[in-house]
């Protein structure tokens, strides 16, 4: 009961904000997908604070994909929530490049670009350079460029969590708009100068 009412306060309070795009709340939305090969399909508008919550119980999977747009990146994954029960459990978290994932029953872990393990103390910070950074998978670091993605999040033993998971997409600058900023820097130093 304490992560329903949990999860209905923060969805009223995210409803509320304008910064936000919801992706999906699987309170009014329904489950994410637990097939592997069909993800469910999430959209980002290419802004800022693209939000996705989502519920796992037991060993339930939640698979869903989404794609950056051209001129857009994906610069950050801040996990705003983590509610478990017991408060030590740890949730599972990894991206794969494309519409699919890797077969959870044999998983590659050479297949994902990253992966993590989360918990209450990974909540207010960006996981996804941790993620970049798991073992035996392709890694990454930095920002992720244009392209379809693909999220498996679980939870191993028989705990329930409450995930709420904060997609930071950035436009990129056109290369002309660098160079503009570029030689008005330049001009600026210049003037100051003489």
């Amino acid at each position: 009961m304490k992560l329903l009412t949990t999860a209905l306060a923060l969805s009223a309070f995210l409803a509320s904000s304008a910064a936000a795009d919801l992706m999906w709340d699987e309170q009014i939305d329904g489950d994410l997908s637990d097939d592997h090969l069909n993800p469910t399909e999430v959209f980002t508008k290419g802004v800022n604070n693209n939000v996705l919550f989502e519920t796992t119980a037991g060993d339930d999977r939640d698979y869903f994909t989404f794609t950056i747009e051209e001129g857009y990146e994906l610069s950050a994954i801040i996990l705003n929530l983590f509610e478990t029960e017991p408060e030590g459990n740890l949730g599972f978290i990894s991206i794969n490049a494309g519409s699919t994932c890797t077969d959870p029953d044999a998983p590659d872990v050479t297949s994902l670009l990253g992966y993590a393990l989360i918990g209450f103390g990974n909540v207010g910070n960006d996981i996804m350079q941790d993620m970049g950074q798991g073992g035996g998978a392709q890694g990454f670091s930095g920002p992720l460029g244009a392209g379809t993605y693909t999220i498996w999040a679980q939870e191993t033993g028989p705990s329930s969590d409450l995930w709420s998971l904060n997609f930071v997409v950035n436009q990129i600058p056109a290369p002309g708009a660098l160079a503009v900023l570029a030689l008005g820097g330049l001009s600026m130093s210049r003037k100051r100068r003489h």
